[in-house]
C-alpha cells in the first residue's frame, strides 16, 4: 500500500503542473514573447544621408597665424608688460631690454661724427683757398660720411631694445618675464592672430585624395554649444604625420567674432565634389560599428525591422572600412532598411520588437 501511494503522489504532482500551465492560456495557442524595445537607423533618412554624404573627421582649432616675437639684439629684459590671452593693437609696446650699453656706444659715436665733421669742415675751407690738395678734402668727407653711418647703425640698436605688435592680435604665450636674458632672435613673446583660424584635421591615406584645396566643410564646436561654422580646405599636406599613416588638412574658417579659440576639439564634416574619386564614397552606406555582429562561423551580420516594423530580420553583411562615426557596409543592405542599433543583443531572427526611436 505505501508503494502504490509513493507511485500516485508523483503522477498527481505532473498533472497539477500541466494544470496550472494550461490554465496559462486557455486558447491552447503558445504564450506570445514580450517585444523588445529598440531603436533604428533608417538609412534613407536625413541623419544616414548625412552620414553617407560627408564623413566625420576630429580637428584641433589653431589660429590663423602665430608671430614668435624677439629682441633684435640681446640684453637684460627690463619690462613685458603684456599677460597671456591679452588683446594688443598694432603698434603697443610689448617689451624692452636694458638700453645702457647701446646708448654709451650710440653717444661715442656721435662724438665721433662731431669730431669728423668739424675737421671736415676745416679742410674744406683750407682747400677752397688752394692751399691744400684736393684728395686731403675727399678724405676728411669721406671719414666724416663713415663715422655719420656708424652712428646711425648703433642707433638702430637702441631701436631694437624694443619690441611693438606687429599687428593687432592675443598673446599666446610669454616665454620669458623682466629680469631674464635674451638673446637676438630668442622667442619672448608669442603672437595670434584668430580674426580666422585654421582647423587641422587629421586624413587617413586612403581618403586624404579626396579632399583638395577649396573643398567646402562644416566645423562645429560641442564647446559652443554645437555651433556650427561654415570652412573651406586651405591646405592639404603632401607628407603624413611623423609616426602616423595620416595626412594633415587644414581648413579656413572666419573668427570674426574670435568665439573659437586655439585648442579647441571640432568635428568636422567635408563636402565631397563629385568626382570619379568620391563616387564610391558619396554612396557608401555607414551605420554604427556596434550594431554588426560576429556569429561562430565569422559571418557578420545586422537585425533590421522588418515593413511592418513588428519583427527583427537577420540580414547577413560584408563590411569595409572604419569611420570615426561607423562602420562602411558594402553589401547585403538594400538602402531602404532600417537598421537595428540599439537593443540588437536582445533579439534573435523573427523576435517581436517594438521600436522607440529612429
Amino acid at each position: 500500500m505505501q508503494r502504490v501511494k509513493s507511485v500516485i503522489r508523483p503522477f498527481a504532482i505532473g498533472m497539477a503542473l500541466t494544470g496550472i500551465v494550461s490554465c496559462g492560456n486557455d486558447s491552447g495557442q503558445p504564450v506570445s514573447k514580450i517585444p523588445v524595445n529598440v531603436a533604428v537607423l533608417a538609412l534613407n533618412s536625413s541623419s544616414a544621408a548625412s552620414s553617407k554624404g560627408s564623413l566625420e573627421y576630429t580637428g584641433t582649432v589653431t589660429a590663423g597665424k602665430t608671430i614668435d616675437l624677439s629682441f633684435q639684439v640681446g640684453g637684460t629684459v627690463t619690462s613685458l608688460p603684456v599677460k597671456e590671452g591679452q588683446l594688443v593693437n598694432k603698434g603697443q609696446l610689448i617689451g624692452t631690454v636694458d638700453e645702457t650699453a647701446y646708448r654709451s656706444q650710440y653717444d661715442a659715436q656721435q662724438a665721433q661724427v662731431k669730431l669728423a665733421e668739424e675737421n671736415y669742415n676745416r679742410i674744406a675751407e683750407v682747400y677752397k683757398k688752394g692751399s691744400i690738395a684736393e684728395i686731403r678734402m675727399i678724405e676728411a668727407r669721406s671719414k666724416y660720411e663713415q663715422a655719420t653711418a656708424a652712428a646711425k647703425a648703433t642707433y638702430q640698436n637702441i631701436v631694437h631694445t624694443r619690441i611693438v605688435a606687429p599687428q593687432s592680435g592675443y598673446i599666446g604665450s610669454k616665454r620669458m618675464e623682466a629680469g631674464s636674458t635674451a638673446g637676438p632672435g630668442m622667442p619672448v613673446v608669442q603672437l595670434l592672430d584668430i580674426s580666422s583660424v585654421q582647423v587641422v584635421v587629421p586624413v587617413p591615406e586612403a581618403e586624404v585624395a579626396t579632399y583638395k584645396k577649396g573643398t567646402k566643410a562644416q566645423v562645429t564646436v560641442s564647446a559652443l554649444n554645437n555651433r556650427a561654422y561654415n570652412g573651406t580646405v586651405d591646405e592639404v599636406a603632401v607628407l603624413a604625420t611623423s609616426g602616423s599613416p595620416n595626412y594633415t588638412v587644414k581648413v579656413r574658417v572666419n573668427n570674426s567674432d574670435q568665439s573659437l579659440k586655439p585648442g579647441m576639439v571640432t568635428t568636422v564634416q567635408f563636402e565631397k565634389a563629385i568626382t570619379a574619386a568620391t563616387t564610391s564614397i558619396q554612396h557608401e552606406t555607414i551605420i554604427p560599428a556596434e550594431a554588426v555582429q560576429v556569429d561562430e562561423a565569422g559571418s557578420q551580420y545586422v537585425f533590421v525591422a522588418d515593413a511592418g516594423g513588428k519583427q527583427a530580420v537577420r540580414k547577413k553583411v560584408t563590411t569595409g572600412r572604419l569611420y570615426k562615426n561607423g562602420i562602411e557596409v558594402t553589401s547585403g543592405l538594400a538602402g531602404d532598411e532600417r537598421v537595428i542599433i540599439s537593443g540588437f543583443h536582445k533579439v534573435t531572427d523573427g523576435s517581436p520588437i517594438q521600436i522607440i526611436s529612429q
